[in-house]
């Protein structure tokens, strides 16, 4: 038996073997890049959005404790503070000249400037 048609169809198959991987590798190697970088830059997003929630919760912590503070420091004065009446009676027994009693009504901030009547 020749050993040349056997040897010409080996390296045919051997040709063809790496020209058609060498075909898939070169897209295929493109997609696995393209899906490494999405990966990297979604781990990078997934690492800012846990630092930002970490802060978020310290910033959160903070006005909790501010809060209370608040509560604490107004709290104190609320239990001592004395009603209105108790307030002008104090005043007019210390002589006090300035009284100025709360208004009954909200206050108004701007004046009204709205026409009474069609000026046409």
């Amino acid at each position: 038996m020749d050993t040349l048609p056997f040897l010409a169809i080996a390296g045919a198959a051997v040709g063809g073997a790496l020209a058609g991987a060498g075909g898939v590798y070169w897209p295929m190697a493109r997609v696995v890049t393209e899906l490494r970088e999405r990966l990297a830059r979604s781990e990078q997003a997934r690492n800012g959005a846990v630092e930002r929630s970490a802060q978020a919760r310290e910033q959160i912590a903070q006005l909790n404790r501010a809060i209370t503070e608040l509560r604490r420091t107004h709290s104190a004065p609320a239990a001592q503070a004395a009603s209105p009446r108790e307030q002008v009676e104090k005043s007019l027994a210390d002589g006090d000249d300035t009284l100025v009693l709360p208004r009954r009504e909200g206050a108004q901030a701007f004046a009204d400037t709205q026409v009474m009547g069609n000026s046409r």
